[in-house]
């Protein structure tokens, strides 16, 4: 089978790449350039939509793939979307669910998956992976931002604020769903979703505790909600000054939680993975496992930036 990764450069597809190039079974096309991939589509028996970036990048990413569908030979395609589809719908939500009212990045994911059900329309099968925060080895924003926030004592225990359920769901079983939706039997024009969670991911408050005691950044601080949440509206509002003034991305947009990550904190939202458990057969990787992991790709990471900048320091 001719698999076709697009977004190969991301977290999920280089590390679906190496997974793929070990299975006997398929070969790995991982174009960089839309112009490459157009011509890898037409000989393509699968193709894993995985463009990472904001819902926008991804809406964008899948009209261009839903544009070629009509060239293609019924292959089956695999889009990486987002739990972000379901708005702000809170509760256990499961696959069928339309979800609640939605911002804009909500709405792009939406209309991204409606690109991707093109397909359907040429007799090719469709699987819609939908994961909630992708963490794991490798993870800037799960991991790497959030590591930086607990040692700078910016986050910690956030009491009722970092209250709501994390989703989270390890970087290699989003990878390994992509594989299995690929094997899945389904009927000609067939589509389907798939929440991906771990059933154990805990409330972001343990895992802020649990992440900051495993890279040693402790104490962990209990900030203020009031105090927190004006401090991130008003680098918010800095930010979008910055960017509108200078016309460029502003310095200080990752030094505090924006707004709509603090919200996302708050939020009691639980996707319910029990189709993806039974029908993509998913053992998932346990949370102390998976913790483990994030804390000592942090902990490398760190240790890489200080040999840096002790290089840099003697060569100036």
């Amino acid at each position: 089978m001719k698999v076709v990764v697009l977004g190969a450069e991301g977290l999920v597809g280089a590390r679906l790449c190496q997974l793929l190039r070990d299975c006997e079974w398929a070969s790995v096309a991982a174009p960089s350039t839309q112009a490459t991939a157009a011509r890898e589509l037409l000989h393509a028996d699968a193709v894993i939509h995985c463009a990472e970036g904001s819902g926008r990048v991804v809406e964008r990413s899948a009209g261009w793939l839903a544009g070629q569908a009509a060239g293609l030979r019924q292959p089956r395609v695999v889009h990486l979307g987002s739990a972000a589809f379901y708005g702000a719908v809170e509760g256990q939500v499961h696959e069928g669910d339309s979800g609640g009212a939605g911002d804009a990045e909500s709405r792009a994911h939406r209309t991204a998956e409606l690109h991707i059900d093109g397909f359907s329309a040429h007799g090719a099968t469709v699987v819609h992976l939908r994961p909630g925060c992708i963490w794991g080895s490798g993870s800037e924003p799960w991991v790497g931002r959030i590591g930086r926030w607990l040692r700078a004592g910016r986050i910690g225990d956030l009491g009722a604020d970092g209250d709501g359920w994390s989703s989270l769901v390890h970087v290699d079983d989003v990878c390994l769903a992509a594989i299995r939706a690929l094997q899945l039997p389904l009927l000609p024009g067939e589509c389907r979703a798939f929440n991906l969670a771990a059933p154990d991911s805990p409330r972001w408050n343990e895992y802020f505790i649990d992440l900051a005691l495993a890279i040693e950044a402790t104490p962990v601080r209990r900030p203020a909600a009031w105090r927190l949440g004006l401090a991130s509206h008003a680098a918010a509002v800095a930010a979008r000054l910055e960017q509108a003034v200078l016309r460029r991305p502003a310095a200080r947009a990752q030094a505090l939680p924006s707004p709509a990550l603090l919200s996302l904190w708050r939020r009691q939202l639980r996707l319910d993975v029990r189709s993806a458990t039974r029908e993509l057969r998913m053992d998932w990787t346990p949370y102390p496992n998976a913790l483990a992991d994030s804390a000592a790709w942090f902990v490398r990471q760190e240790s890489l930036q200080r040999v840096k900048a002790s290089v840099a320091l003697q060569a100036g």
